[in-house]
């Protein structure tokens, strides 16, 4: 893999501007933008994930569940780690890492790799058939025999999921093979060759003719003439249109191992220049390799070739378990005459960093070194992961290897047309593969194992690199070949030994040498193995018998290894088996992992209902004394969740689900904790959700105030002050009931509980009013109708629902109370509806409650409740009469949305009395089409936190609701308000703090919508300034405000949205990009004239004005010396508009309609002032116009449009388009079209 690899999307237009004074042509660049375009990702279960990342500001994520066949929606959990971002539903997270990879859930890798609108992964360990049973909702796109699997691309419908778990629950998921993400590995001579005495070879007659290389990489060059006649077969594993190499990676390699040098008279010729090359092509133009077809480039090279070179890898370590790992491992055992030559990887000098697939027991793994024989820092170290084997196996040159340069590509540094220089893993690799190829042609009896043993005893170790930074060391062509004698096995990784070692057995191992020549040899053996601290191994603990063996020509000799561990320090030990015999030295890798103390940490847990807890229940162990160090998340089975720790303190922190009784359900949670943990023995620690508090809030001035059906979060954050050192899970999801066990105190860092809650008037609820006044905990079955009443009604049992229960039954006019069954809860409803009846409760069978669907069509209130509260109602029916109430709001007024905080401890509960006098008051309006379902959130900071993870609240256009939020200094808050699913885009405010209790207003999506300049001033800086720095212009503006165009912006989406914009400079066109987010390179050191076009379409059912805008910035500038803002104008509009962008009609209005500008510079700008506007009005979409006289107002930049009063009715279009010029006194002007800005009113 490359070191490095950097790409940057340029697009330029075809006709560009003269060249100025220094011989460069001005072009666009694409940037990254003020926030990430609003798309979404589509996990395989089928929930949406909606990232926005600001450049360097807090991120956010907002989530969508997907429907559930159980008819519940998920919990999710949501955790950052390092620069990765987790969002995992609760009813995957039971399955990892069994049965599904965690990746799968990475929504920063899957965003990167562009994985947002289907999943490819790799399914292994299945039956041969399975493939052709796979669930709905996959296409399999290909066979992947060597790991018992296939690779598929999950849709995003989420009926893949569905399928693989029938029964609603993780438990029921199907029991075969493991779902893997299908990776993206990476890509990882004149002096390099010499290095390793291939020319040596050469002179004997050795130059690997005969012999068939693969190489599995980005492609090839073929018209290079290093490459000509060298390759003999070529095969496309790629989505590209060929086999040709748009990157220069894989012609760089295939040219080290075989090219002929004809380019350069020889000087750069590869180490096995006889060898035949057969390029299989894994990695696109961009370098991204993926798993699939990268298993099934392996699968066909492995009988074709004798030896496989691939430069590939991922960026994490890996424990030799991955899909690539599995598949190198079963063809080497399946092709015992061909090598695998793989790169260690570019992972850096963090031990344990061996990446996939170099993990592998059978690969020849290479690390990297320069020319003087140092390790290069970008080498990957072992040990290998889990287990700690030798890795990697051997090093070779690395380090500015000059070889073919693929035409039309730049990969390294350039050297000329027909070479580059190029550093990594990635050149060390096709070194070894070279000298593999020599090596058979020279002995073609050997194995594969066999010549992987023979380089590495070969190689010349570097006494201050450790074995697992080496290997055997720097190969040794002419060594390797010119040795009589071979070792195996090669390395010799003699175990890891868990704690307690006190009653392993003494560890014994052979060492085989095998002469191949026609005398005999007499070998010394000493062991030089040293522990991590340097101190040699004690001779009483590790020693090799006997010291001297004589190996007869033609035949073996063995020597045991014996290790005993029980008094040896503990610790990682390595080093060499070294077998001499006069000139000829083998080296033999040894090492083994002697584990330091560990303690067993026992957790029980018991649910609230007193079941042990399952699997749906888990908690996070993290070092308390250093947070930043992996944790792990531990999982309940029957009640007990386990784990291995070495001495310490300890942070645990997790929660407990109560399920229904078919385990279908979540119930209840009870979040737990332990803050400090002291592990200095084996433990067991028992946490029982009984004991626990409930989290409960009272809401004096809305009494009916419930969290039901409203969206939750939950924080428990530990660490300190920097952000970058705090653990902080989040928990999302519609509200559960939520308890609390008190937890001891927080020692070693701070700790902090968070519980967002939102409270609003319940959708659905039911109140039994006789013979007893008692409320009901409901779960409205989705598709159930919008009710805004309240009645009471009669209780009537009805069995199942079915048509034979209702016979003899008057149930018109009442509510239905109905046993669940296996009766679709669409045909329970209409069954009871039939019947007269007005209102429907389904009680569960068993305990708990749980969740459904009566479908589109229902017409009467359906909601369910638990098993225990409709058995109680049922004794209460044997009894007599039972009235209930019926009570519904379709869209609340209000909505409380409070933040919880409790420092220092898991409190004993929380039981909340929040005064709307004590709140902030946020006064909300949301304009746009009347009843059109919009989604809300707010999203909230807390000073640990880099990233917020919400879930929209259900919201509506041409509605208002009032809300109240908690105050305070240390939290941050971002409201976004936009289409019902995360990805549509819409509008958010600044970041805001409340330091103390206030009122504010807004009025989201109030016409006119127009692209807007972002004011950097604030908590939060969305868009840079646009600047010119020297030569260049960065230009960054959001392509959606509002009226309120200094609170809320928005940005681009792609799914609804188009952005273009073109560059014009001294009028000449330069080039366009595909939105507003660019850098203008090369400008004019003069002074130019640039004018910048900006047109935005938005198609979406909850945007029906302001759908179309032009806007034209032009302005003079300048060579800047130092960063300065340009003279971009920008435009602000007010004009009277109701809540669904209507004018206001004249009789509800005084005196005549009018549009207030107000124009002005981008924020900070100081130089000419502005010196006048004009507006025009059009009825007809901008065919025709009229000009509408303007005046300046009271202060800079001010004007006031007076407009004539049309109704709709006498338009063609009934919507009133919009045209606005403005401009300062040195002649920088802002034009702008909005099409249908606001509809018009019908008189």
């Amino acid at each position: 893999m490359l070191a490095v690899v950097i790409l940057v999307p340029v697009l330029t237009g075809a006709a560009a501007a003269e060249p100025d004074d220094r011989g460069r042509a001005p072009a666009v660049t694409v940037v990254s933008g003020p926030g990430t375009t609003a798309g979404s990702i589509t996990l395989v279960t089928g929930d949406r994930v909606a990232l926005e990342t600001p450049a360097g500001q807090r991120r956010s994520v907002v989530v969508d569940a997907a429907p559930r066949t159980s008819g519940q929606e998920p919990q999710f959990e949501v955790l950052e780690t390092g620069e990765d971002l987790y969002v995992v539903p609760s009813d995957a997270a039971p399955l990892i890492p069994g049965r599904l990879d965690r990746e799968l859930f990475n929504v920063t890798k899957l965003a990167e790799y562009g994985y947002t609108d289907g999943v490819p992964v790799v399914v292994t360990g299945v039956a041969a058939t399975a493939a052709a049973s796979t669930p709905p909702g996959a296409e399999v796109t290909g066979r992947l025999p060597s790991v018992d699997g296939y690779a598929a691309t999950v849709a995003p419908g989420g009926d893949w999921w569905s399928a693989r778990t029938p029964a609603g629950n993780a438990t029921s998921a199907a029991t075969t093979g493991k779902v893997w993400l299908d990776e993206l590995a990476e890509i990882e001579l004149d002096t390099s060759v010499p290095m390793i005495g291939a020319p040596e070879a050469w002179s004997l007659g050795f130059d690997g003719s005969g012999q068939t290389v693969a190489v599995l990489d980005t492609g090839v060059d073929a018209d290079h003439p290093d490459l000509a006649g060298q390759i003999v077969g070529t095969l496309n594993f790629t989505g590209d249109a060929g086999m040709a190499d748009e990157h220069g990676h894989g012609t760089h390699v295939a040219s080290t191992i075989a090219g002929t040098g004809a380019g350069s008279d020889g000087k750069f010729t590869g180490v096995a220049p006889g060898a035949d090359l057969l390029i299989g092509k894994i990695c696109d133009s961009s370098g991204s390799c993926p798993t699939s077809g990268t298993i099934a480039a392996m699968e066909w090279a492995a009988p074709l070739a004798d030896v496989i070179s691939m430069s590939i890898g991922t960026n994490v370590g890996d424990d030799g378990t991955a899909p690539t790992a599995r598949a190198v491992d079963e063809l080497s055992a399946q092709n015992p005459n061909t090598l695998f030559v793989v790169a260690a990887g570019n992972n850096g000098a963090k031990a344990g960093s061996i990446a996939a697939p170099g993990s592998a027991d059978a690969a020849l793994t290479v690390g990297a070194v320069d020319k003087n024989g140092k390790l290069a820092s970008f080498s990957s170290r072992g040990p290998r992961l889990g287990d700690f084997a030798i890795k990697p196996d051997v090093t070779a040159p690395g380090v500015g290897i000059v070889a073919a340069r693929a035409g039309g590509t730049s990969m390294g540094t350039p050297v000329d047309d027909l070479y580059t220089s190029a550093n990594g893993t990635s050149m060390a690799t096709p070194h070894v593969a070279g000298a593999a190829a020599i090596a058979f042609q020279h002995d073609p009896g050997l194995t594969a194992s066999q010549v992987k043993a023979e380089l590495i005893a070969t190689a010349n170790a570097n006494p201050e690199l450790s074995v697992y930074e080496q290997g055997g060391g720097l190969i040794d062509v002419p060594a390797a070949i010119g040795s009589p004698v071979l070792a195996s096995p090669e390395p010799l990784d003699l175990g890891f030994f868990e704690y307690p070692q006190s009653g392993v057995p003494v560890t014994e191992k052979p060492v085989t040498y095998t002469n191949r020549g026609d005398t005999a040899v007499t070998l010394d053996l000493t062991l030089e193995v040293t522990h991590e601290d340097g101190t040699a191994a004690p001779e009483t603990a590790l020693s090799v018998g006997p010291t001297t063996v004589t190996v007869p020509a033609g035949g073996t000799a063995d020597a045991t290894v014996r290790l005993d561990v029980r008094d040896l320090p503990k610790g990682t030990y390595g080093g060499h088996l070294v077998a001499r015999a006069g000139e000829l030295t083998l080296r033999t890798p040894v090492g083994f992992h002697v584990e330091p103390e560990m303690a067993d940490l026992t957790l029980t847990g018991v649910a609230r209902d007193g079941r042990p807890a399952t699997r749906s229940s888990s908690v996070y162990v993290l070092d308390a004394s250093d947070p930043e160090q992996p944790w792990q998340q531990l999982y309940f089975d029957n009640g007990v969740a386990t784990g291995r720790f070495p001495p310490g303190t300890y942070y645990v922190i997790g929660q407990l689900r109560t399920m229904d009784g078919d385990n279908r359900y979540s119930l209840d949670r009870t979040m737990i904790g332990v803050p400090t943990l002291r592990l200095d023995e084996d433990t067991t620690v028992d946490l029982d959700a009984r004991d626990a508090k409930p989290i409960s809030v009272d809401t004096p001035a809305h009494p009916l105030a419930s969290p039901a059906g409203q969206p939750q979060k939950t924080v428990v954050g530990y660490g300190g002050p920097d952000q970058s050192e705090n653990f902080a899970p989040q928990w999302l999801g519609v509200w559960t009931p939520t308890y609390l066990l008190e937890s001891g105190p927080a020692e070693l860092n701070d700790l902090e509980f968070v519980q967002q809650i939102r409270l609003a008037d319940p959708a659905l609820a039911l109140r039994v009013v006789s013979p007893e006044t008692r409320e009901l905990y409901v779960q409205p079955l989705a598709g159930t109708p919008e009710i805004d009443s309240s009645t009471s009604l009669d209780l009537v049992h009805a069995g199942t629902g079915t048509e034979a229960d209702y016979a003899g039954l008057d149930v018109a006019g009442k509510a239905v109370l109905v046993l669940r069954s296996a009766i679709p809860y669409a045909q329970i409803e209409a069954t009871a509806r039939s019947h007269g009846a007005a209102a429907l409760v389904v009680m569960h069978d068993t305990s708990g409650y749980f969740f459904g669907s009566v479908g589109a069509g229902a017409r009467i209130p359906s909601m369910a409740v638990s098993g225990e509260d409709g058995r109680r109602l049922l004794d209460q029916l044997d009894a007599g009469r039972v009235t209930v109430a019926v009570s519904g709001t379709a869209w609340s007024p209000y909505l409380y949305d409070l933040a919880l905080t409790r420092t220092g401890a898991l409190p004993d509960g929380i039981d909340e009395v929040a005064r709307t006098r004590n709140l902030v008051r946020v006064d909300n309006a949301f304009h746009g089409e009347p009843g059109e379902p919009l989604g809300e959130y707010r999203a909230l900071w807390r000073p640990y936190l880099v990233h917020s993870a919400q879930q929209y609240s259900a919201a509506k256009g041409a509605h208002r609701r009032t809300e109240y939020v908690t105050a305070g200094t240390d939290s941050l808050y971002r409201q976004a308000v936009a289409g019902q699913y995360p990805g549509e885009a819409g509008l958010q405010e600044r970041d805001v703090t409340y330091p103390d209790v206030t009122r504010v207003r807004h009025d989201w999506f109030q016409g006119v919508h127009h692209p807007t300049v972002l004011d950097p001033a604030g908590p939060r800086n969305p868009g840079n300034p646009v600047i010119r720095d020297g030569d260049e212009i960065t230009f960054r503006v959001a392509e959606w405000s509002d009226s309120s165009v200094t609170e809320h912006h928005g940005f681009l989406d792609t799914s609804t949205d188009t952005a273009p914009l073109k560059f014009y400079l001294d009028g000449e066109f330069v080039g366009e990009a595909p939105r507003p987010t660019v850098k203008l390179s090369n400008l004019p050191a003069g002074g130019s004239t640039v004018r910048l076009e900006l047109a935005t379409t938005r198609r979406a059912a909850w945007w029906q004005t302001s759908t179309r805008t032009l806007t034209n910035w032009t302005f003079r500038t300048e060579h800047a010396a130092e960063p300065e803002l340009v003279p971009l104008l920008d435009l602000e509009y007010s004009t009277q508009l109701d809540l669904t962008n209507t004018a206001v009609p004249p009789s509800e209005r005084p005196g005549p309609a009018t549009l207030d500008l107000r124009v002005r510079h981008q924020a900070g700008y100081q130089g000419a002032r502005i010196a006048g506007a004009k507006v025009w009005i059009s009825y007809d979409d901008g065919a025709t116009w009229q000009q509408r006289p303007t005046r300046a107002r009271p202060g800079e930049g001010n004007f006031r449009a007076v407009l004539d009063s049309v109704a709709a009715g006498d338009t063609p279009t009934g919507h009133a388009t919009v045209r606005v010029e403005a401009w300062d006194a040195a002649g920088n002007r802002v034009q702008q079209e909005v099409t249908r800005a606001w509809r018009l009113s019908a008189r």
